[in-house]
């Protein structure tokens, strides 16, 4: 493919052994061991106190030839499109569930239901 004019952002990504990489961890290394507390991007904190602290093995953040899995956001575009990615216009993934969202999305003043707007779009979809 060509990607000239392109400027990608890297957002993250993993390993093969499925490790993430984290972000101000300056190492081309496989498992640096870090302690996270709730809250942290790179650990979920279910079923844990608010003081608690966990260890947990992370990626650096250098790209290397380990990874697997790299994320990029497309930061310009380019001279050309990129076939099945920038050609093509993708929907949303998910439809608002809020009444005053739906409003919104239809385009229609508050006076309506957006009960029947929501059945519609289910039923058209």
């Amino acid at each position: 493919m060509d990607f000239k004019g392109y400027v990608f952002k890297i957002m993250g990504g993993c390993d093969k052994q499925v490790f993430s990489m984290k972000q101000g961890v300056l190492t081309p290394d496989m498992f640096v061991f870090y302690l996270f507390e709730v809250g942290t991007p790179c650990l979920r904190g279910y079923g844990m106190r608010n003081s608690e602290r966990r260890r947990k093995s992370v990626r650096g953040c250098i790209v290397s030839q380990d990874l697997s899995v790299l994320n990029l956001l497309i930061v310009n575009k380019g001279e050309n499109d990129l076939p099945g990615l920038t050609n093509v216009d993708k929907p949303t993934m998910r439809d608002p569930k809020q009444s005053r969202l739906v409003l919104y999305m239809v385009d229609i003043m508050r006076s309506f239901r957006a009960k029947s707007y929501v059945n519609e779009m289910l039923i058209n979809d």
